[in-house]
């Protein structure tokens, strides 16, 4: 199984798509997932945006994104999730997009979302949030399976929020959540998706004992969070005794000057626990197409086809 792993979007869905498409265009092989740790930045409206979003809109129109196109529909979106033939078969996005609420979101528009159910053929436990019901929402406290296209699957663990919330907010930790993902035990799900960082390994600013404690219960192998930024360079945190790696990413933008690149924003984790003595692998996209994404040039971006990961695609090229 492949699947794509994201921090931060904040608004910025077109370009995680984007990411997306490219990334299957590249590798020619479809997606399994996507896994987004938080702020995915859903706001229904302009109204609801809180005061660091309407900051950060001023510099980056992008981060309205979600009110902007995914509340009704887009024909460029639609086009992402239905095919663009230009580009080939694998510019189709067809794998299910999970995240996890974060301290950016509109939480009364996620519980409306979550009592209207969940959408038929995504996974249980999820409920979608856009107008193409095809980015979906864990619940807080769930564990959802994805399968993947050579039979096997993995299993969730979502927990919603940051710990450092004032008691009664939406946006803090839910402890009665915690202790359900703790309930499933030793080896219940193998990947912890949280928005909030682990308290007993990251080595920033923003860290949760709730988070530690779960994953002190639980070890899956993999852990995926965002909230906070990597340390010096630094994407992927483990301390023993506790065996399970953190993984984080750069946030899907390109700066407060909107002047950098996406570069770390993007990872691949490959689950093959019948073929693999771990049974897994994540690494950071490092492709060329990612490295020439720019604020003005995003939307132009695609792999070079004499780049690309097949074998045919390199003899067409050289002939």
């Amino acid at each position: 199984m492949k699947i794509a792993l994201f921090s931060d979007v904040h608004g910025r869905l077109r370009i995680m798509l984007r990411m997306l498409q490219c990334w299957q265009i590249q590798h020619q092989m479809f997606l399994d997932g996507a896994l987004l740790a938080g702020d995915l930045g859903c706001f229904p409206d302009e109204s609801r945006f809180d005061k660091a979003t309407r900051r950060w809109i001023e510099r980056d129109p992008e981060e309205a994104g979600f009110p902007k196109y995914f509340m009704r529909r887009k024909t460029e979106v639609e086009t992402v999730f239905g095919g663009a033939p230009e580009h080939g078969e694998f510019a189709t996005v067809k794998c299910p997009i999970l995240f996890v609420a974060g301290n950016h979101e509109c939480f009364d528009y996620l519980v409306g979302c979550e009592r209207a159910g969940h959408a038929r053929g995504a996974p249980k436990q999820t409920f979608p949030v856009d107008c193409y019901r095809k980015i979906h929402c864990i619940k807080n406290g769930a564990i959802v399976r994805v399968p993947g296209a050579d039979g096997g699957s993995i299993r969730i663990a979502g927990l919603w929020g940051i710990e450092n919330a004032r008691n009664g907010s939406p946006k803090k930790i839910s402890d009665v959540a915690a202790r359900q993902i703790e309930a499933a035990g030793l080896n219940g799900f193998d990947i912890l998706l949280t928005h909030d960082a682990p308290g007993h390994s990251y080595t920033g600013h923003a860290a949760s004992g709730t988070i530690s404690r779960i994953l002190d219960t639980c070890r899956p192998p993999l852990h995926v969070f965002g909230h906070a930024h990597p340390v010096a360079g630094q994407h992927e945190f483990q301390k023993d005794p506790i065996p399970t790696h953190s993984w984080i990413f750069e946030d899907a933008g390109f700066g407060k000057k909107c002047n950098g690149s996406l570069e770390g924003a993007m990872g691949i984790l490959t689950w093959d626990v019948t073929h693999s003595p771990q049974g897994w692998a994540a690494e950071l996209v490092q492709d060329e197409w990612l490295k020439r994404m720019r604020h003005r040039t995003w939307q132009h971006v695609w792999p070079d086809p004499c780049r690309q990961a097949s074998p045919k695609a390199h003899e067409d090229c050289s002939q």
